[in-house]
């Protein structure tokens, strides 16, 4: 005698929808994802993991400061794992090719399903070359390697905005 399933298409659908809510939440929440967070004192600007993408998003992450300011960077990696993160983070400061100072140098850690910042400063006032002319901007970028994965930023030191021009003398 045959056994009737009465309810095993509606077990199979079940099985079904399960399945696809687990894919989402793996290939959509599972990973290490990483923010920075940079403040120049007059706003702050907030770079999310999947605005990195360059070639998605058709820019790179720049932060703007006076000369002589100050820029605080707050760096989060969020670890949406089973198992702790830990890797080296390497922040390098760069004018053009050229390698200018290691800003950062050490690891930084996230327990499962946790989270790891490090926190750095750049002064504008010691990088900017003493003889290079005030009413140009000094563009910069910092370079952060965190394991395999590399991370750009751009900053831009803006031209002073006072700049002391000689006045002729009046003629007699």
């Amino acid at each position: 005698m045959a056994v009737k399933h009465k309810n095993l298409y509606l077990y199979l659908t079940l099985a079904c929808f399960l399945g696809i809510i687990l894919i989402f939440v793996f290939d959509g929440y599972m990973g290490v994802y990483d923010t920075i967070v940079m403040d120049n004192g007059q706003y702050q600007q907030r770079v999310e993991a999947d605005q990195w993408q360059t070639e998605k998003y058709g820019y790179l992450a720049m932060m703007m400061v006076e000369r002589g300011g100050r820029i605080d960077f707050n760096y989060t990696v969020e670890n949406h794992r089973f198992s702790a993160y830990s890797t080296d983070i390497k922040v390098s400061l760069y004018y053009g090719q050229e390698k200018l100072a290691d800003l950062l140098t050490g690891t930084i850690t996230a327990g499962a399903f946790n989270k790891g910042e490090t926190k750095w400063s750049l002064n504008a006032s010691n990088i900017v070359p003493q003889d290079y002319p005030v009413e140009q901007s000094y563009n910069l970028h910092i370079i952060i390697r965190r394991g395999e994965v590399e991370r750009k930023i751009n900053i831009n030191i803006n031209p002073s905005p006072y700049t002391a021009k000689a006045i002729p003398a009046p003629p007699r």
